[in-house]
């Protein structure tokens, strides 16, 4: 409330810098993908925590009612092996419904889902 009452009395300026300061800015490699949470979901980040094993780069948080999944470069659900796992069909699309938000370029592929850093089309070749 403290910072509440201090716009009120006129500090406008101090917020206008704080917002527009670059302190907090930082470049990243990383991508971040938001999943709300359902009984596939959890197949989901099972299959994805195997799938990349050890990985140091992958961190998956679990907030309560959604993961956030956070890794450098990128992140790629294969959804013809979690569909094995789920034991229905289950595609790239009904898995879109659990993505909430994304830091990265996300696309589609078959049926696989891709979040990436790479400029696809100039960096790396566009998937067909």
């Amino acid at each position: 409330m403290t910072e509440l009452k201090g716009l009120a009395e006129g500090d406008a300026d101090a917020l206008r810098s704080k917002m527009f300061s670059r302190d907090g800015v930082h470049e990243s490699r990383h991508v971040v993908l938001a999943l709300m949470k359902s009984d596939e979901i959890e197949v989901a980040i099972e299959w994805l925590r195997s799938a990349y094993g050890d990985d140091a780069t992958l961190s998956i948080v679990d907030h309560g009612v959604y993961y956030r999944i956070d890794r450098v470069e990128s992140i790629r659900f294969d959804l013809d092996e979690i569909e094995e796992l789920v034991g229905k069909p289950y595609s790239v699309y009904d898995f879109l419904v659990n993505v909430s938000t994304t830091i990265g370029r996300a696309y589609i592929h078959r049926n696989t889902f891709v979040l990436t850093t790479e400029l696809i089309g100039w960096e790396s070749a566009v998937p067909r």
